[in-house]
């Protein structure tokens, strides 16, 4: 399942399908965030929605995903074919 992102701003709508994106990009955006911000657990701790700017907020969810995707892309594909062994009689 693919996860896209839409965002509506002054400059109008843009939407962002991080499956579309490839390996390299995910991870320079990923270090992007992390030069910018430190880690994502300590942002997420950091962040108050009362007196942070929007941006941020767009960060932290961009970040969130970028992460998701990357964990998706690394799992293991599972199979719905099993072994074919044979049954024991």
């Amino acid at each position: 399942m693919s996860r896209i992102l839409a965002i509506r701003g002054t400059e109008g709508e843009r939407e962002v399908d991080y499956s579309s994106l490839s390996l390299k990009e995910i991870e320079k955006r990923i270090e992007t965030y992390e030069s910018r911000f430190g880690s994502f657990t300590k942002m997420l701790k950091s962040y108050d929605c009362e007196s942070s700017p929007p941006e941020d907020y767009l960060a932290l969810i961009d970040w969130e995903c970028l992460l998701h995707e990357l964990k998706e892309r690394k799992r293991p594909n599972l199979s719905l074919i099993k072994g074919s062994r044979k049954k024991p009689r």
